[in-house]
C-alpha cells in the first residue's frame, strides 16, 4: 500500500514543490531496487518509507517518516536474501522452499536482538530502539535516523586520519557503549569506520547491529564482514565468539584512525601479511596506545586482549583490570544473553573440579582420621571403665564413684580430641574452593523456537542438552518446542536441560510427479523425508527416465512417523509411438502422393519428441 506525503523521499523533510529536493539533491530516480520495498510504502498504517539507505545478507534498511509523531526515523526490514525473495505484489516476503526452519529461527533472533537493544543503554552511544513489529510475513524494526558523519567521512574530513588527543575524546562513549552491549551478551561483530557515526551534537554512535549469521563467512546468509576489522573466528564457523571478537575490531579502527591506514584482513595475515606496529607507522602515535593496538589484535583469541575493561586499561597506561582471574587462562564461554558470569565450561572448569575432588578426597582422609582416633579413644574408654567396674566388684558405691571419676577424667579430652576442631579446620579451609566451582550462576535463555545445531550448543555451551525429539504438525524441523527449565531461571554452569526439538510434520503429501524426471522427483521426496524405492516399468507413454506413477496417488498423505515407503515407478523404453498407432488404416485405394523435398515439412511429430 502506498502513501503520499509532501515530503522528500531522500531525507524526509518537508517538501511542497516538484523537482529535485533542495537539500539533498534526490529526485526520485534512484529509487530502492525492484526486490525491495518502494518508495511510499506504507507499513503498520504509519509509517511511510523513502529511499533505501542501506542492503545486506540480514536484510534492507530505508529512511521513513512516522506519520503519528511528525518523526524522521529509520526502519530495518528482514529479508535475507539466500533465504526468501519479495513477492510478485512488491511487498510481501516469500520464504524459499526448504529454507521455513532457517528463516523462522533467524527472524526470532532478529526479534530477541533488538528488543534487547530497547532498554538498558544510555549515554546514547547506540542508536535508539523505537518499535518492533510484524508485517509482510517478515519483522521490522524501527530506530533513530541520525544525521552526522561515519568516522570514515570524520577522518577523511581531518587529513585522513586523527592524533591521539583527538581520536581520545571520542573514546569513552564508544567502549562504554560495548561494555553495556557486552554486559548484556550483546556482541557487535560489524564495527568498522562505516558503522560508527559521529553526529552533529558530537555524540560517538554504534550503528547497524545485525544478527551472527550475517556477521559470518560461510554461513547461511550472505556475510556483511569489513575486511580488515572483523576478527578471525568471523572467518570460521567452527570458532567461538564474544567479547574478543569486538576488542580485535575497535582495535583496527583505532589503527586506522590514527595511522590513516586500514590494516591487512585477519585472513590475509593468517597468510602470512604483517601488521606493523602502529608507532612504526606513525610515530605521533603514543607506544602505550600501539602496545594496546597491538594486544587487541592477536590472531589468537587466547592471546588478545580480553574485554574491553583490558583494552581501556592499556590505552590508559594503567594496571590491568579484566575481570578475569589470572589463572583461569581463557575462561570466557561465548557472550549469551542475560548471562553475566563469564567463564568456559570446558578445560578450564574441568580443571577446577578436577582440584574441587582432590581437595574433597583429602577432607574425607582427614574426617577418616579423625574417626579413627576418635573411635580408638573411645574404645580404650570403654575398656579401661570394664576393668574398673570388675576391680572395684566389691563394693558397688565404690563402682559408681569410679564410673563417674573414670567419665569425667577420661572421657572430656577424648571429646576434645575428636573430629570436632579438625572439621572445623578442614570446611573452614575447604569451602571456597567447592563455592568457586558452584557458584557461578547463569540465566536460562527462552529457547523455545529456536533452531537447534551445533550452533545453539556452542553458542550456550555453559548448559547440558539433553534432547528429545518428536513430531508435530505445529513446528517445523529442528525447532525446539519446549524445554524443561523456564527461561529465566538461575542455574549453575553444567546444569543439564531438557529440551524437546521437532521432527518435523508426522505426515505429508505425495507431490506431484507428472512431467518430472526420476532424479529431480526423489530428490524432492528425500527433501520431505519420504522413505521410497524405485522400479523401472516399459511404457510409450513417458519419456525414458521420467515417473510414470507411484505407488500412491498424487496429493495421499504419507505417514513419516511410521517410516511409510512409496514405490516410485519410471519408464524404461523412449515413449516412441509409430505412424500405424496414431493414424487409422489407409484405404486400400492407391492415391497418388505428390512429393515434397522439404523433408522437415513430412516428418510426423513422435509423441513426447521434438
Amino acid at each position: 500500500m502506498k502513501k503520499d506525503i509532501s515530503r522528500c523521499m531522500g531525507c524526509m523533510n518537508e517538501k511542497l514543490y516538484n523537482g529535485p529536493c533542495e537539500i539533498c539533491g534526490y529526485d526520485g530516480s534512484a529509487d530502492s531496487p525492484q526486490e525491495y520495498l518502494a518508495a511510499r510504502t506504507l507499513l503498520a498504517d504509519r509509517y511511510v518509507l523513502g529511499r533505501m539507505i542501506s542492503k545486506g545478507g540480514e536484510g534492507a534498511a530505508y529512511i521513513a517518516f512516522d506519520t503519528k509523531l511528525g518523526l524522521t526515523v529509520e526502519i530495518r526490514e528482514f529479508m535475507p536474501d539466500m533465504l526468501c525473495r519479495r513477492g510478485e505484489d512488491g511487498e510481501s516476503v516469500e520464504v524459499n522452499e526448504g529454507a521455513l526452519p532457517l528463516f523462522k529461527s533467524y527472524l526470532s533472533e532478529f526479534a530477541d536482538l533488538h528488543k534487547s537493544l530497547m532498554t538498558g543503554f544510555e549515554g546514547g552511544g547506540l542508536k535508539k530502539t523505537y518499535d518492533i513489529f510484524a508485517a509482510n510475513g517478515t519483522g521490522y524494526v524501527v530506530t533513530e535516523h541520525i544525521n552526522g558523519l561515519s568516522l570514515e567521512e570524520y577522518t577523511a574530513s581531518h587529513g585522513g586520519k586523527l592524533g591521539w588527543t583527538e581520536a581520545q575524546k571520542l573514546l569513552p562513549s564508544l567502549l562504554d557503549t560495548l561494555s553495556a552491549l557486552h554486559d548484556k551478551g550483546i556482541v557487535h561483530r560489524g564495527l568498522s569506520p562505516e558503522t560508527i557515526m559521529i553526529t552533529q551534537d558530537g555524540r560517538t554512535v554504534l550503528t547497524s547491529l545485525e544478527i551472527s549469521a550475517a556477521r559470518t563467512a560461510d554461513s547461511s546468509l550472505t556475510s556483511d564482514i569489513y575486511d580488515g576489522y572483523a576478527a578471525p573466528e568471523q572467518y570460521d564457523l567452527s570458532e567461538r565468539q564474544g567479547s574478543w571478537t569486538d576488542v580485535y575490531a575497535i582495535s583496527a579502527v583505532l589503527y586506522r584512525t590514527l595511522t590513516g591506514i586500514v590494516p591487512p584482513s585477519a585472513n590475509e595475515r593468517r597468510n602470512g601479511a604483517a601488521l606493523a606496529p602502529a608507532h612504526t607507522v606513525d610515530p605521533d602515535v603514543p607506544m602505550q596506545v600501539s602496545d594496546a593496538i597491538n594486544a587487541g589484535m592477536k590472531l589468537a583469541r587466547a592471546e588478545r586482549s580480553h574485554d574491553i575493561a583490558t583494552l581501556r586499561a592499556m590505552l590508559n597506561d594503567e594496571p590491568e583490570q579484566s575481570s578475569i582471574p589470572e589463572s583461569s587462562g581463557e575462561s570466557d564461554g561465548p557472550i549469551t544473553p542475560e548471562v553475566h558470569v563469564k567463564f568456559d565450561i570446558e578445560e578450564h572448569e574441568q580443571h577446577r573440579i578436577s582440584e574441587a575432588k582432590k581437595k574433597r578426597r583429602k577432607k574425607e582422609e582427614r574426617r577418616n582420621i579423625g574417626t579413627a582416633i576418635g573411635l580408638f579413644v573411645f574404645l580404650a574408654m570403654v575398656a579401661a571403665l570394664v576393668i574398673c567396674i570388675i576391680y572395684f566388684s566389691e563394693s558397688a558405691q565404690d563402682i559408681q564413684n569410679n564410673a563417674v571419676t573414670a567419665q569425667t577424667t577420661d572421657e572430656t579430652p577424648a571429646v576434645t580430641e575428636d573430629t570436632t576442631p579438625r572439621v572445623t579446620t578442614v570446611q573452614v579451609t575447604d569451602t571456597p574452593a567447592v563455592t568457586e566451582v558452584t557458584a557461578e550462576k547463569l540465566v536460562v535463555p527462552d529457547l523455545v523456537n529456536r533452531f537447534y545445531n551445533s550452533s545453539l550448543e556452542n553458542r550456550y555451551s555453559m548448559l547440558i542438552f539433553e534432547v528429545e525429539e518428536e513430531y508435530s504438525d505445529e513446528f517445523a524441523e529442528s525447532l525446539i518446542m519446549e524445554q524443561d527449565i523456564p527461561s529465566g531461571s538461575q542455574v549453575t554452569a553444567g546444569t543439564v536441560i531438557h529440551i524437546k526439538v521437532s521432527k518435523g510434520a508426522a505426515y505429508t503429501f505425495l507431490p506431484d510427479y507428472v512431467g518430472m524426471k526420476l532424479s529431480d522427483y526423489t530428490n524432492k521426496l528425500t527433501t520431505l523425508g519420504v522413505r521410497f524405492r524405485i522400479e523401472e516399468e516399459e511404457t510409450t507413454e513417458v519419456k525414458k527416465g521420467y515417473v510414470v506413477r507411484c505407488s500412491k496417488e498424487v496429493g495421499e498423505k504419507v505417514m513419516i512417523s511410521e517410516d511409510e515407503e512409496i514405490t516410485v515407478y519410471y519408464a524404461k523404453t523412449p515413449a516412441k509411438t509409430t505412424p500405424a498407432e496414431t493414424e487409422p488404416p489407409a484405404e486400400t485405394t492407391e492415391v497418388e502422393i505428390p512429393v515434397n523435398n522439404d523433408d522437415s515439412d513430412n516428418e510426423i511429430p513422435i509423441n513426447g519428441e521434438e
